[in-house]
């Protein structure tokens, strides 16, 4: 019973791990590749003239691009939505994630809430610094959506299994 309780989470841990490097690959680079020494120079040039990052366009205005996003909405072009879909669906695992690695004290609504908002900040920290991408402050609003959803979907689960198990 030990060992099997151990090998579960030691498959959910490195099931964690690898989810941790696709959503990095897909966040930070755009599944392209990634070049060290190009990012090690942008990060030298932030470091150099750190004014410049508020030269780089932005969204600082919560559910600015939401609500655009929302309004350009098409049957006709469904890949319109991929940004807003894309980047609460690419959280969701680590709603999941979350409760089932940590102690219970660890997996509250709250502490996930913070987890996944403070992993999708470092991430839009991380595009401003390496000038990689964009800041976008309704990725973090959709990013930690995921997550909440994830955790939801997650409990319901656990509820639904229990409730089973009590008949």
């Amino acid at each position: 019973m030990k060992y099997t309780a151990a090998l579960k989470r030691m498959v959910t841990a490195a099931g964690f791990m690898v989810y941790l490097y696709f959503l990095t690959k897909l966040i930070l680079f755009k599944w392209g590749s990634v070049d060290v020494q190009v990012l090690l120079n942008q990060l030298e040039t932030t470091l150099n003239h750190p004014y410049h990052i508020f030269d780089r366009p932005g969204n600082y205005t919560p559910f600015k691009e939401i609500i655009r996003e929302i309004y350009s909405l098409s049957i006709s072009s469904p890949l319109s939505s991929i940004n807003l879909i894309g980047n609460i669906l690419a959280f969701i695992p680590l709603g999941i994630f979350l409760p089932k690695l940590f102690s219970s004290s660890a997996s509250s609504i709250s502490r996930v809430f913070v987890l996944s908002l403070s992993l999708s900040l470092c991430f839009e920290m991380i595009q401003l610094l390496l000038f990689i991408g964009t800041f976008d402050v309704d990725d973090l609003i959709l990013n930690t959506s995921g997550a909440m959803i994830g955790y939801a979907a997650l409990r319901i689960q656990v509820s639904s299994v229990k409730h089973l198990a009590v008949k």
